[in-house]
């Protein structure tokens, strides 16, 4: 860099020197014909050194300028980095489907599915399949619903008991129910382990209709009596008294 530098002021030097005897000598020709003008081979060659040297300028700053430099760097591309995506709100868990059977109450109807089955000695025997909502007024409507919170299920009356547990094991609720038996409806007591709500217009020599139920009671003496007087079944256990016409056979 410093050699051309050299250069570039030797060469402007020597247009300056030549361009000042120029400029002298064409004033002295205004003045005296007798001095030569300057001629044109001699413009040309102030001019060219003029240029040279400030060529030679140039080239000397151009080297020393980082963003000029052509050098090749070795080495594989690397891509820019993604732009950043603002991340989002962290989403919830969903919630589970509520369990229509925990807004059951005192009073509501649910249909349990009976199925027979066997016992440990292999006499036979019924299984109640899962309960679910029912309309008390149809015939699918087997069980009532006695007690439902988070109390065991407590009296003579419950027949069955539900408590499906949570994920650490504990009782969600305790579903309570009872056969509902309704007077003025028919059922069919075939087996009367299992009675089955049916259409009064069944027929069936086991087909009743109950007249009056009364609980914690183990007496037929209020049952109320038709012509051919009143038919009744006590649950002792239960203490449950189902009142039917006269004329009924219910059971075995």
């Amino acid at each position: 860099m410093w050699v051309v530098i050299g250069m570039a002021v030797v060469v402007l030097s020597a247009a300056a020197a030549l361009g000042s005897r120029a400029v002298t000598r064409q004033r002295r020709a205004r003045h005296d014909p007798a001095v030569p003008r300057v001629g044109n081979r001699s413009r040309a060659l102030i001019a060219g050194l003029a240029v040279s040297g400030w060529v030679l300028v140039y080239a000397a700053a151009a080297s020393n300028l980082p963003f000029l430099h052509h050098d090749t760097i070795a080495g594989a591309a690397i891509a820019a980095p993604p732009a950043l995506v603002k991340a989002g709100q962290p989403t919830a868990t969903k919630p589970p489907a509520p369990d229509p059977m925990a807004a059951l109450k005192a009073g509501d109807c649910v249909e349990v599915p009976i199925q027979q089955a066997h016992d440990a000695s292999g006499a036979p025997t019924w299984k109640a399949g899962t309960p679910e909502p029912s309309d008390c007024n149809t015939v699918d409507a087997n069980y009532r619903v006695l007690q439902m919170g988070p109390d065991p299920c407590g009296g003579p009356l419950y027949t069955l008991e539900s408590a499906p547990k949570d994920k650490t094991g504990k009782a969600r609720y305790h579903l309570c129910l009872t056969f509902d038996w309704r007077a003025g409806v028919c059922y069919d007591t075939t087996n009367m382990d299992v009675p089955q709500k049916v259409d009064c217009g069944t027929p069936g020599e086991h087909v009743v209709q109950a007249t009056a139920v009364f609980e914690n009671s183990t007496s037929g003496a209020g049952c109320p009596r038709d012509g051919r007087g009143a038919v009744w079944v006590v649950w002792s256990k239960l203490q449950l008294t189902v009142c039917f016409r006269g004329g009924d056979n219910p059971g075995k």
